[in-house]
């Protein structure tokens, strides 16, 4: 089976930003979350990935084919939500649903009734009348009801309560289990990673910094806290990324590096821990 997404040498201008020589792949049946700082890039690439920016060179193939030689093809199979709403404002829920599911000859309109009564929906009601979260409900609703093979997601989970996202994080995680499909979720709220992710890719300035196995990396490094008069350049050489606290430094570093260290703590770090660290080295 061909990978769901392959992306290679990939270049892009925007403004005065710029995607660097980025390369990517995503295999079926995984999630993968995408993370990094604002203005690292995250949405810079998913709109390049789906041409809504030009891209200046490299190659994006979804399901083994580019956008050019299978667009219509690689529209039905892709899902999007974004972290704002797409359609008209105006428009009552259930017009829109009539509206695009023309467009997707697999589109699921018992499924849709079914997430709409989940997120408890009204589809009479006019998009500007939802909230935020309400509408990234129905963005989450749109996305999922035309069956896709490939989600990607832009910060969906931004703007709804603790209830409203573990519900949509369970589903992920269901559509995964049943079927061989795949998500690319960029997100600032990476515990929702720690809980589903497969994958983590980072991207800062434009550039992918890692992209490795989530438990990998997380059991590759350690949170480490080492009292100040025992940190000295040696030690502070050993970390990934550290900031001193009124005791001593706190960071993260390899849990081969921190195990040969006497008299400090460590704990199991998160996906935000390396991001943060992550960060942190990169401006040193």
């Amino acid at each position: 089976m061909s990978n769901i997404l392959e992306v290679n040498g990939l270049c892009a201008d925007v403004g005065r930003f710029s995607l660097k020589n980025i390369d990517l792949v995503l295999e079926p049946g995984t999630i993968m979350g995408f993370i990094g700082k604002n203005g690292a890039g995250k949405t810079t690439f998913i709109k390049t990935i789906l041409d809504i920016i030009p891209k200046k060179s490299g190659t994006v193939k979804f399901f083994g084919k580019s956008v050019a030689e299978a667009e219509k093809e690689t529209k039905s199979r892709v899902g999007v939500v974004f972290d704002s709403l797409i359609y008209p404002q105006s428009y009552r829920a259930k017009t829109v649903k009539n509206t695009i599911a023309a467009f997707y000859k697999d589109f699921d309109d018992a499924k849709w009734r079914r997430l709409m009564q989940k997120f408890e929906l009204d589809e009479k009601m006019k998009l500007n009348e939802y909230s935020k979260g309400m509408q990234m409900k129905f963005q989450i609703v749109m996305a999922l009801a035309h069956n896709p093979d490939l989600l990607i997601l832009d910060e969906p989970t931004a703007g709804l309560d603790p209830v409203a996202r573990t519900q949509f994080l369970d589903m992920l995680y269901d559509i995964i289990s049943n079927d061989c499909k795949s998500v690319l979720f960029s997100t600032h709220i990476t515990s929702d990673l720690d809980k589903i992710a497969d994958y983590i890719t980072m991207i800062d300035g434009g550039q992918i910094i890692f992209s490795r196995a989530k438990d990998e990396m997380l059991d590759h490094y350690a949170l480490v806290h080492i009292e100040k008069e025992k940190a000295d350049e040696r030690v502070k050489s050993m970390f990934l990324g550290f900031h001193e606290t009124s005791s001593g430094l706190e960071g993260v570093m390899k849990k081969v590096l921190a195990q040969s260290l006497d008299c400090v703590k460590t704990a199991k770090p998160t996906v935000e821990d390396i991001m943060v660290y992550q960060s942190m080295a990169l401006k040193q």
